[in-house]
């Protein structure tokens, strides 16, 4: 996989503050989990102003992304899926790459549907 940084995107910005502080809290700074809360909060704020729209595709992982980071506020379940919060947001800041996008993209209503034109010779 090849390393692919934006840091002329305002998208590798949030993604990497946020890895940041979900690497503090995971090494045991708890106010690091409400601060990722709050970003990811304010990511889905951007990005519904940005595009207008609560179903535009960035506004989607931004909002299931942010449904993720709300997990957190249960202790019991917290460390581990921050874990994989932390892999997912590095996957997206160094690769380009995220798996939540991958998991919405196939969903029924992000699917565009596919007209064909049969033109008569």
């Amino acid at each position: 996989m090849k390393v692919i940084i934006k840091p002329q995107k305002i998208d590798w910005w949030f993604w990497t503050i946020i890895s940041i502080f979900i690497l503090t809290a995971l090494l045991g700074w708890v106010p690091g989990y409400y601060i990722v809360m709050v970003i990811s909060a304010l990511q889905v704020i951007y990005f519904t102003g940005r595009h207008k729209s609560l179903t535009a595709f960035d506004t989607q992982v931004r909002i299931a992304y942010f449904a993720f980071t709300l997990l957190g506020l249960s202790q019991t379940i917290r460390f581990p899926f921050y874990i994989l919060l932390f892999i997912g947001t590095l996957m997206a800041v160094f690769f380009d790459r995220c798996g939540i996008a991958l998991a919405l993209k196939n969903m029924p209503w992000n699917k565009q549907p596919v007209i064909k034109i049969h033109r008569d010779l």
